[in-house]
């Protein structure tokens, strides 16, 4: 990220995310809406020539974002083929064992999101991937199914130190606080009892599927919908889908030997981009040997896979663009600003976690938000004599809570991509129901800012 800018527009800086937050719920879309938004803060910064300065930011976020469009296209790919090759269906017979009701099914889909920790990207392609057919089948609505894998990744890729997300945050740690490298893993082990919101997180996805806590909203209505009528996607999407000739089943380890070799990879490698090749590769060399997809099908499914997340893609560079334009208006800066000299120790964790969250879901930029908050808080948190740990929590907790909520950020456009349904579908069902957890969260770090 671009180091933070000193001069901001102050709160005319908040137009941009207005204007995309507003166009998406009237037109229930997300790449036009992030484009408006853009174009408006690009007229806000340079009025005569707002358009090319929306192009350059535009071509320069295509060249920096490149790792996305791969990564994103071998997502595809690799999606496309177990697809086309039927490779799931030995693991939905297996798992169907099991998760013979609504109930097991989503405790599985949480269960995997999970075990796949290494990436909130890894814990949504290895939760949808599996379990997508298996949620189907037990009536679970496509809407349920993506605000599950996304909030289990969301919360596990914080609450795992391993994680990539670990691994980011304990560098910042270490930048805020002049640690010597590797020493930041510690502090942020020592903060995890203080990621409120992963684990709340955690525990309400289990409470919706066991109905503890109903959903409600739009969510009741897709879940009876699919219950009722066994239609698990919204109507006009169902109506679109293509029907699929029926394919013979495989075996298990189709979809098992690629899926572990992708995690070993990227584990010993701490690249997911190798992971993806590998599991790519193992694809082509087991379904065309068993015939399961032809030769030129499977070379086809390159171009397929990359045509078939273009659209995450663009959300997910539009997204880019955006958080370029809220950078060069200051609105990070302008909203931290606003309120750290007004606040003392007791609040400092409740408010670092709303300022995180809040900025997360406008910007779409997690790690972003991140780095431009722990230099501010963690040497507030010191000053104020406020509890450290605590903060740490809070701060990562909050970035976690945005991408949680932020509808048109890359693991929600990605889970919505797995899950078959539109962002602004996720808008409307999942936002709502992560409400519940966020306030459980404040009123968890309000009361330890006292007492701890």
């Amino acid at each position: 990220m671009d180091e933070a800018v000193t001069t901001t527009y102050g709160i005319i800086s908040l137009l941009p995310v207005t204007i995309v937050i507003i166009t998406a719920i009237i037109t229930k879309r997300a790449v036009e809406p992030l484009i408006l938004g853009t174009l408006a803060g690009y007229l806000i910064l340079d009025k005569q020539n707002f358009v090319a300065a929306y192009l350059d930011s535009l071509f320069a976020e295509l060249g920096e974002s490149s790792y996305y469009i791969i990564v994103f296209g071998l997502f595809g790919i690799f999606i496309h083929m177990l697809e086309k090759a039927n490779a799931i269906s030995g693991f939905t017979k297996l798992g169907l064992r099991f998760a013979n009701t609504k109930k097991k099914a989503g405790v599985l889909a949480w269960l995997m999101g999970i075990i796949f920790f290494l990436d909130n990207y890894f814990s949504v392609l290895g939760a949808g991937v599996s379990n997508r057919q298996i949620a189907d089948e037990n009536k679970m609505s496509r809407e349920m199914f993506a605000f599950s894998i996304n909030s289990v990744a969301c919360a596990t890729c914080i609450l795992v130190p391993l994680s990539l997300w670990g691994v980011f945050m304990s560098g910042q740690v270490e930048l805020a606080l002049g640690l010597e490298k590797g020493e930041g893993l510690g502090e942020i082990v020592k903060a995890i009892p203080f990621m409120f919101f992963a684990w709340g997180m955690l525990l309400f996805v289990l409470l919706y599927h066991f109905r503890i806590v109903p959903p409600f909203g739009a969510m009741k209505k897709a879940e009876e919908r699919a219950e009722q009528r066994g239609m698990v996607l919204p109507e006009d999407l169902a109506r679109q889908e293509e029907e699929t000739e029926i394919q013979k089943e495989t075996s298990v380890w189709n979809f098992l030997i690629p899926m572990l070799f992708l995690i070993i990879v990227t584990l010993v490698t701490k690249e997911l981009l190798y992971g993806l090749i590998v599991g790519v590769v193992l694809c082509f060399l087991l379904y065309i040997p068993q015939k399961l997809i032809g030769f030129t099908q499977a070379f086809d499914s390159i171009c397929r896979g990359f045509e078939e997340m273009f659209v995450v893609t663009a959300i997910v560079i539009s997204a880019f663009v955006l958080q370029n334009a809220n950078d060069e208006l200051g609105m990070a800066n302008f909203v931290v600003n606003s309120v750290v000299g007004i606040i003392g120790a007791p609040v400092l964790p409740v408010i670092a976690f709303i300022i995180l969250m809040l900025l997360g879901f406008v910007t779409g930029s997690f790690w972003g938000m991140a780095a431009v908050c722990f230099p501010i808080m963690l040497p507030l948190a010191a000053e104020l004599d406020a509890n450290l740990y605590l903060t740490i929590g809070a701060v990562i907790a909050g970035a976690a809570a945005g991408s949680a909520t932020c509808f048109y950020g890359d693991s929600i456009t990605l889970s919505c991509s797995i899950s078959k349904i539109r962002n602004n579908d996720f808008l409307q069902t999942g936002l709502p129901m992560v409400i519940p957890p966020v306030v459980v969260s404040i009123i968890a770090y309000l009361i330890a800012g006292f007492i701890i």
